[in-house]
């Protein structure tokens, strides 16, 4: 047996030297028709090519631009805020809440209140993260009486053991945690599994680690399809997932105990992506954190591995704008701090850094430079503590707040 061990241990060794060294585009040939057709249209819609527009007019183009691709348009209805249930712990009244999101669903959150100090405080959208985990969403930001055993390693791997909500919270804001579709309590579901879920399934508990992991493996795995057949109703995944997020905006500005004037999200990973999106697109926000997820988009097909695969996204949004002219949307009146990780196999660095430019030049051009801030951490894909504290001095920078003392 230790053998065995030992010839597994070279042959991943092997692997890993062997992917270490490989340069060529996982793409391979097709690498060069993707940057070619890519470099023919360029970004149309990116601030350095509107011209002799106004801000406030491409701003408008632009966002309509973005929204078109999401192709999302869903009938307007009432908030129709409920409270399910409520507990005190460290300082904090978290709830536990639901609000319409379209006349299709509603959207199951956290709220957390701090429950001491005046209000109204500022209020925060904390946006869950993909990681190719589905099973969970608001919970990984957020601990849960009895929660599952597997969400204390996720929570270890990529937010230094802490569920940061709680931990925003605790420093004078009201945080909302929404899911996702096709997270947590929005995940797909079945009266009757088919076969292949089923088998996977066997023999396993849901209290076990391993159960939850054949649940991501299965719900990763048709991620396209979901995509796809998204589609075929005229949406996108990624339509519904902004969608939602700015419908969060709506609740949290909705509260008695929040100041409508002082908003702001963050979120690492995926909850990086949908950050982008929601400091693109709303106007409300007069902060945000982007951590792990940002890049210049042509500089994907450089990895010489596959990455990004079960992204949600709305394709042809890239027909107009990069990644980061997205988030450069919300400048200058949205103060963006973007933590990227050095050691992040999502991206090149060469991508991290041109997107950073990219957003600086636009706040530079707009005369608020201190509104944009950009750090690298010598971090593979994470949030950690560190990371953490520095994105809630940005948010009460920008938006105020008070750390609410121990013991109270």
């Amino acid at each position: 047996m230790a053998a065995m061990r030992r010839t597994l241990v070279c042959i991943v060794f092997a692997f890993s030297t062997l992917l270490a060294q490989r340069t060529e585009s996982w793409l391979g040939n097709l690498a060069e028709v993707a940057r070619s057709i890519q470099r023919e249209r360029g970004f149309p819609m990116a601030f350095e090519n509107k011209g002799a527009l106004p801000v406030d007019e491409w701003r408008t183009l632009a966002r309509a631009e973005l929204e078109r691709a999401l192709a999302y348009f869903p009938k307007a209805v009432p908030l129709d805020l409920k409270l399910h249930a409520v507990r005190r712990r460290d300082g904090l009244e978290i709830r536990t809440i639901s609000f319409a999101g379209s006349a299709h669903y509603r959207i199951p959150a956290f709220l957390l209140v701090p429950a001491t100090g005046r209000g109204p405080f500022p209020g925060v959208v904390a946006l869950h993260d993909h990681g190719g985990w589905f099973y969970h969403g608001k919970e990984k930001l957020v601990r849960t009486e009895g929660e599952h055993a597997a969400l204390a390693a996720f929570r270890e791997q990529y937010y230094g053991g802490r569920a940061w909500a709680e931990e925003l919270a605790r420093r004078g804001f009201v945080v909302l945690v929404p899911d996702a579709f096709y997270w947590g309590d929005r995940r797909l579901q079945y009266r009757e599994p088919p076969e292949e879920l089923r088998k996977r399934l066997a023999g396993l508990e849901p209290g076990q680690v391993e159960y939850v992991r054949a649940w991501n493996t299965f719900l990763r795995e048709q991620a396209p399809v979901l995509q796809t057949w998204l589609g075929f109703a005229g949406t996108t995944w990624m339509g519904i997932v902004a969608h939602d997020d700015r419908r969060a905006v709506d609740a949290l500005a909705s509260l008695a105990e929040v100041d409508a004037s002082r908003l702001g999200c963050a979120g690492l990973s995926g909850g990086g992506y949908r950050a982008t999106y929601l400091t693109g697109l709303e106007p409300r926000l007069k902060a945000a954190v982007i951590v792990g997820w940002m890049t210049s988009l042509a500089t994907t097909w450089d990895l010489p591995y596959a990455s990004h695969m079960a992204l949600f996204d709305a394709a042809s949004a890239h027909a107009h704008l990069d990644h980061p002219d997205i988030a450069s949307l919300g400048a200058a009146d949205c103060a963006l701090f973007v933590q990227n990780c050095a050691r992040d196999r999502l991206f090149t660095r060469a991508g991290m850094e041109a997107a950073a430019r990219k957003i600086q030049a636009v706040y530079e051009a707009l005369g608020r430079p201190e509104r944009y801030r950009m750090r690298f951490y010598d971090v593979p894909h994470q949030f950690n503590a560190e990371m953490q504290e520095e994105a809630f001095d940005w948010l009460a920078e920008w938006l105020g707040g008070r750390r609410v003392p121990e013991g109270e």
